[in-house]
């Protein structure tokens, strides 16, 4: 669990806690280098020892992160650190749309296709991009300064779908935006996205979600089996021409459904136009092919009396010239003699035929044998199958294959469930695995030029920027892959190092802050730096004592600074130092008994301050009746000071602030 204070890569520090997912916690941070507020998503503890969601939760990361659009919340940064998977993403302030709704509904319809035209822009990259959503909803989406849209989440729930985790706190949170299909567990599509912007454009309107109930199970029931509830009865201002929109894109079949967001962008961005207000309502074609022709019932005649009158006369005689008599009935003839040739030769025939069967039956049971269904096997496996059905193996070809795991089987021919002679050959195409390309080298190239070449090629391009002179800005300067490297594209995030010109530098306050930060800082703004070390009592080694200008000062590229790095306590070497000291014995006797051959004593107190002593604090204590001379041993630091304090009856007598070593 990340706490307040807490930073990552020594770059981010957490600021506060902005929510907690199924799979993940957003947590507002700020960037020590770019000196801005970032959300960063945090993988759950609970997930970080699996393998596959952290592979699938990077991967669809670095994806989103190629998702260029002003209404896409813009990823920066991918990264991870004593097993914390992190996302660095854009910070919006502001509220998710499930709260504006809240708030505001019912919105103006302005408002309305507003919010959606901008939503559908965004889905419609992202579908050209190859990504599907999957959770679209109005808490995914965030509504900034009131009118600009950011929507988020690109590809978590495809980690949480390809892992097989379940969470219900999730479904609760997505299934009022369900498709039918997704409820009757098929994959997610385009069309699916679609369905679930169809139910956001209801919630728009109405501020309400179209179906719900005790379960989620109850609610995903509805959305296949019971039709949306129509916002023009609820609203009679609506135009028809707007609700079409909602009926298309929530059809139940999806084949009803628009063929794409672009598609439902378009009839949108015209569902105000005055005169399409009154178009014919919207019905999905697969319902119209479903009406059944029935044939009509002749209507009883002119002369015809009433149903009553026909019923009490009794039944009317049979028509006889549609059925005729019993009696007229033609007699049944005998039959005719059978010709002498089917006596004598149809058992003949029957008995060859007989014969012809068996031998064909053998052949077919036999001689013939059945190909096997051997897709997906390796080719021992296949040949093991192979030889079980007396069939033998024959050219083996290779091909590259995105779906079957190299050294299984792709195709076979002839195809599985083929009746074969025994001892046929079979050919067989075995799958190479996904496709290996070879990285070229790219620096010194345009960067935009190379991320369309490799975006194209299915690679995962992530952008790495490094400060430099403005005629660099835009060059790959470095690349994380070596030329000539085979790789498979959809499995391997590449990051170049991209020269950029930054405009204009703001001095950052660097006191207390590690080395490493003003080195990133130095490459991130192209700002040159002198580095000092010097030794300091209470700043740790590797740590900034001062610097030079102060924070807040403007910079520009190519400017320099100058920052003192500790180098920790300096260790000194330690020197005795001995101090003679002559004390005068002060005679003094005792009133009431005075015995000037046994006189009272002196106390003499004796105070050090060196490594080993503190100069509050009694060194040596004892009495004297005689003068003498002490000896003081003080142990001081090549450069420091000692100092000592004598005192006799408490009156000082000898007293030195600053002995220095010799």
């Amino acid at each position: 669990m990340m706490d307040i204070g807490d930073k990552l890569s020594d770059r981010y520090v957490i600021k506060d806690v902005i929510g907690q997912g199924g799979m993940a916690n957003v947590f507002l941070g700020h960037d020590l280098i770019l000196n801005r507020d970032v959300a960063i998503k945090v993988l759950r503890f609970d997930f970080q020892d699996n393998k596959d969601a952290i592979r699938r939760f990077r991967r669809e990361a670095m994806s989103a992160s190629q998702l260029l659009h002003h209404n896409i919340v813009e990823v920066y940064d991918v990264d991870e650190e004593d097993g914390k998977q992190y996302i660095v993403m854009e910070y919006v302030k502001g509220e998710d749309l499930k709260t504006y709704i809240r708030k505001h509904s019912p919105l103006p319809l302005e408002s309305v296709v507003s919010i959606m035209m901008q939503l559908l822009s965004a889905i419609d990259l992202a579908h050209k991009h190859q990504i599907i959503h999957r959770d679209i909803k109005p808490q995914n989406v965030l509504i900034k300064d009131g009118s600009e849209v950011k929507i988020t989440d690109f590809g978590i729930a495809i980690a949480l779908t390809d892992t097989s985790i379940t969470q219900t706190n999730t479904l609760l949170g997505s299934v009022h935006y369900l498709s039918p299909e997704q409820a009757r567990g098929a994959n997610a599509t385009v069309k699916s996205d679609i369905y679930a912007l169809g139910i956001v454009l209801y919630e728009l309107i109405t501020g309400t979600v179209p179906f719900d109930g005790e379960s989620p199970v109850s609610i995903a029931l509805k959305h296949f089996q019971e039709d949306l509830p129509s916002v023009r009865e609820q609203y009679d201002y609506i135009p028809q021409s707007l609700e079409n929109v909602i009926l298309k894109a929530t059809a139940k079949n999806p084949e009803d459904r628009y063929a794409s967001v672009q598609e439902m962008l378009a009839d949108l961005s015209t569902s105000l136009n005055e005169s399409r207000f009154n178009e014919p309502m919207f019905i999905p074609p697969s319902k119209l092919e479903e009406t059944i022709a029935i044939k009509p019932i002749k209507a009883l005649s002119a002369s015809s009396s009433s149903l009553d009158q026909a019923t009490s006369k009794g039944p009317e005689p049979l028509d006889e010239e549609v059925f005729p008599r019993f009696d007229e009935v033609a007699p049944i003839e005998p039959a005719k003699r059978t010709n002498w040739w089917l006596k004598y030769l149809l058992p003949f025939i029957l008995m060859v035929a007989l014969i012809a069967g068996g031998f064909g039956a053998y052949n077919f049971f036999y001689l013939n044998t059945t190909m096997p269904d051997i897709e997906g096997l390796t080719q021992e496996e296949a040949q093991e199958a192979l030889s079980r059905a007396h069939l033998t193996l024959g050219e083996v070809q290779k091909v590259w294959n995105e779906t079957v795991k190299a050294g299984e089987i792709v195709d076979t021919k002839p195809t599985a469930g083929t009746r074969l002679k025994r001892n046929s050959t079979v050919d067989i195409i075995m799958s190479n695995g996904k496709e290996q390309v070879q990285i070229g080298d790219y620096i010194g190239m345009e960067y935009e030029e190379i991320r369309r070449r490799l975006t194209e090629a299915n690679f995962i391009v992530q952008r790495r920027d490094l400060a430099t002179t403005p005629d660099q800005a835009g060059i790959i300067l470095d690349q994380d892959i070596q030329p000539g490297s085979q790789v498979i594209p959809s499995e391997t995030p590449i990051t170049l190092t991209v020269g950029n010109a930054p405009e204009s530098v703001t001095m950052q306050d660097f006191y207390n802050l590690s080395e490493e930060v003003v080195h990133n800082f130095e490459a991130g703004f192209g700002i040159n730096v002198e580095y000092e070390y010097d030794y300091d009592e209470f700043i740790p080694v590797g740590q900034v004592i001062s610097q030079e200008p102060e924070s807040g000062t403007h910079l520009e590229p190519g400017d320099t600074i100058s920052v003192v790095i500790s180098k920790g306590p300096r260790e000194e070497h330690i020197v005795p130092q001995q101090v003679n000291i002559d004390i005068e014995y002060l005679s003094k006797y005792d009133d009431k008994d005075v015995d000037k051959e046994d006189p009272l004593p002196n106390v003499i107190r004796v105070y050090i301050g060196d490594v080993n002593n503190d100069i509050n604090q009694i060194a040596e204590e004892f009495e004297i009746k005689e003068s003498r001379t002490i000896q003081i041993f003080m142990y001081i630091k090549e450069h420091g000071t000692g100092q000592y304090r004598v005192t006799r009856d408490d009156e000082v007598i000898a007293e030195n602030g600053q002995v220095y070593p010799q």
